[in-house]
């Protein structure tokens, strides 16, 4: 192993030069990460707690609750980091160092050991800056004491620990393994070893053309190339229909081909559905109406992959013979149903229960159409004008951009609920289908600008 070391660290000077700078730029940026979470995230942390109502917690995340909500999260974060290490994963070395490194007769736990331990150090530090911030806004914010930041620390080293390996076997299993899964999980280096080149070479390439894709602000590219390959319900046909009909079925044969981001969607809109029911109830904080917009948004969004290739291919020729926004609407019937089966379930039966009401069922259902529309608004955003390119705008104009179609009904849905739960409820139905029509209507713009601007 010691020789496999030492003939590592040759190639290395022989790649990198006289300097090294790899250890360095790790130190920096976890110096950089320091001091940005001193800095920015303890106030907000504290800021974040002090407008969360006390009682309201105590009262609906106080015993149990709390503990189901904390388990819900971990696992999520970890099935996320799973499925992101089967795209991109922690060992990631580039092509040439792959191609004339990787290759040799070299131990691979000991090639590629140097990127896991980056991974490693970067999720277990954030797992760390995570649990302190947290700690010191709930002892700064006076909802408990300073002895809060210890167990707020090794939680957060474990979640990070967890995070970490998560994402490493999500790599490993990439990639088909005949090792058993409990002893790549327990040792780092046998994972280290499972790792296929192929597979590196794919996810080395992969991440090149993502950060690409981003940089240029073409999410189409980035989404096509990361998407996972079709493999179930592949002798499922099509069948003759009616041009909507076509479109329809289409859309729903997508969703069976991919059963998991089906599942997923209904998931986050439970989730996020679960959420706005309460909403409508005073007293509630505007946290939990911008969190469950947020949650439904991104699982409708998992079920509206139609209505995005259709905005993807805007300015080809129609082959059914429907206008731009006529497809549009069609590609909203799947989505649009799933949801509001999901709202009319998930909402009934909360508002069974001692703490929901019938009026935030109905609630969630108008929400929809808010959500719906910054769908078309996502599906038909384009790229993004010219100035965002400007060096003087750089990323966070970038960011702006591509935020837009969340943010909007995030904001308005809260600013009704808000108004909604008021002294005054009627304004809250007057703000929601204001901002509804007008959210409509710049989404159908956003259609026929993008088409208009292909066909010229």
């Amino acid at each position: 192993m010691s020789r496999d070391g030492d003939l590592l660290r040759d190639a290395r000077h022989l790649i990198t030069g006289e300097r090294d700078t790899g250890q360095h730029n790790v130190t920096y940026a976890i110096y950089v990460a320091v001091i940005a979470a001193a800095s920015y995230g303890v106030p907000a942390a504290q800021a974040f707690f002090r407008f969360l109502d006390p009682r309201w917690l105590a009262a609906h995340l106080a015993g149990y609750r709390g503990v189901v909500l904390a388990a819900a999260v971990l696992l999520a974060t970890v099935a996320f980091a799973f499925r992101a290490g089967r795209v991109r994963g922690p060992v990631v070395p580039d092509l040439p160092y792959l191609d004339h490194v990787a290759t040799s007769p070299l131990d691979r736990a000991v090639v590629l050991r140097r990127w896991w331990r980056v991974a490693l150090l970067g999720c277990t530090v954030g797992g760390v800056l995570i649990g302190l911030v947290s700690g010191a806004g709930l002892a700064i914010a006076a909802l408990a004491g300073p002895v809060i930041l210890g167990p707020g620390v090794a939680a957060g080293a474990l979640v990070g620990l967890l995070v970490a390996g998560a994402w490493l076997h999500g790599q490993v299993r990439g990639w088909p393994v005949r090792a058993r899964v409990p002893a790549l999980l327990l040792r780092p280096a046998g994972s280290l070893r499972a790792l296929h080149l192929s597979a590196l070479r794919t996810q080395s390439v992969r991440s090149v053309t993502v950060g690409g894709a981003v940089l240029a602000g073409d999410l189409r590219a980035a989404r096509l190339d990361i998407a996972a390959p079709i493999t179930r319900g592949r002798a499922i046909r099509l069948r003759a229909r009616g041009p909507v009909s076509t479109l329809v079925w289409r859309d729903w044969l997508g969703l069976r081909r991919a059963p998991g981001r089906g599942l997923s969607g209904l998931v986050l809109t439970a989730a996020g559905v679960y959420g706005l029911v309460h909403t409508a109830t005073p007293g509630t904080p505007s946290l939990i109406t911008v969190v469950s917009l947020v949650v439904a948004w991104f699982g409708v969004g998992a079920w509206s992959e139609g209505l995005r290739l259709h905005g993807d291919n805007a300015g080809t020729p129609p082959l059914l013979g429907l206008s731009p926004m006529a497809e549009a609407r069609a590609h909203l019937v799947v989505p649009g149903a799933l949801a509001v089966l999901t709202v009319c379930g998930v909402g009934l039966a909360t508002a069974l229960s001692t703490r929901g009401s019938f009026l935030g069922v109905l609630w969630a259902l108008l929400l929809l159409g808010l959500l719906m529309a910054g769908q078309v608004m996502a599906a038909y955003r384009g790229l993004p004008p010219i100035g965002v390119f400007s060096p003087r705008a750089g990323m966070p104009a970038m960011v702006a951009w591509q935020s837009v179609p969340l943010v909007v009904p995030v904001v308005c849905g809260t600013a009704a609920t808000a108004a909604l739960t008021s002294p005054q409820p009627v304004n809250g139905l007057l703000v929601l289908a204001f901002t509804t029509w007008l959210v409509a209507l710049y989404a159908r713009r956003r259609v026929r600008l993008l088409f208009d601007a292909h066909r010229g």
